[in-house]
């Protein structure tokens, strides 16, 4: 799983190239300058369990253990404040010193808010991957939402999601955690949400509120079952 936070090929050639004039012009007048230390501030996380008929799980950044109360399935995480920077984050059975996963290291900026989630991979071992969260306000009136599939036992078949009462197809084909269809979509509030897998349809109501920022993620027990589950960003 690719990092959240990354430089584009082309800037990171171009920063490159800042980077390699500078160090001529360095060398050219003679004198040694010490590197400039990386900004370091706040960062914000918070962690959720999704693996179904686990125990419940400890939270680890760098190695050093955060939150103060372990998460069951289907529950999430007070936001956390973490140094900004690399961070990698890990999950083990509650009162236990093994771990469950370990996830890559993720560069959070200074004041960026995200979300660390303990899943069921669909080869069997556990897994884990961070997105960073939008907590900026939608438009007045309206709510924001986006859509994760965390469903291990779906397999290739795709989730898709509508609005109840709309015409057309909010996603029309959401796979197991598909992060490149990650986006936010304003909904006007109490929407409720029409979700299918081949011939499994659920209907849920998340409670959307107005002014508020939701994150709704996907699971179930088979393949031919749905369960949806909301959590709240601001």
């Amino acid at each position: 799983m690719k990092p959240s936070f990354l430089l584009s090929s082309k800037a990171g050639k171009v920063f490159m190239v800042v980077c390699l004039s500078i160090i001529v012009l360095v060398a050219s007048c003679g004198k040694k300058y010490d590197p400039v230390p990386e900004p370091v501030g706040d960062a914000k996380v918070r962690y959720v369990n999704t693996v179904l008929n686990s125990d419940p799980q400890d939270f680890y950044v760098n190695g050093a253990k955060k939150g103060i109360e372990a998460v069951a399935y289907g529950e999430v995480s007070d936001y956390l404040t973490i140094t900004s920077g690399s961070n990698a984050f890990s999950f083990y059975n509650t009162g236990t010193t093994t771990v469950n996963t370990t996830t890559q290291a993720y560069n959070f900026p200074i004041g960026i808010s995200g979300t660390v989630f303990y899943v069921q991979s669909q080869s069997g071992p556990k897994g884990a991957f961070a997105i960073g969260d939008d907590m900026s306000a939608p438009a007045a009136g309206k709510a924001k939402v986006r859509f994760i599939n965390v469903n291990s036992f779906a397999g290739s078949n795709p989730i898709s999601v509508s609005v109840v009462g709309e015409t057309g197809v909010l996603i029309p084909s959401l796979m197991y955690i598909d992060l490149e269809r990650l986006a936010y979509f304003s909904v006007e509030p109490a929407a409720k949400f029409k979700i299918t897998m081949n011939s499994t349809t659920i209907e849920f109501d998340p409670g959307i509120v107005a002014g508020k920022n939701y994150t709704i993620w996907i699971d179930g027990s088979s393949a031919t079952t749905l369960t949806a589950h909301a959590i709240l960003q601001n």
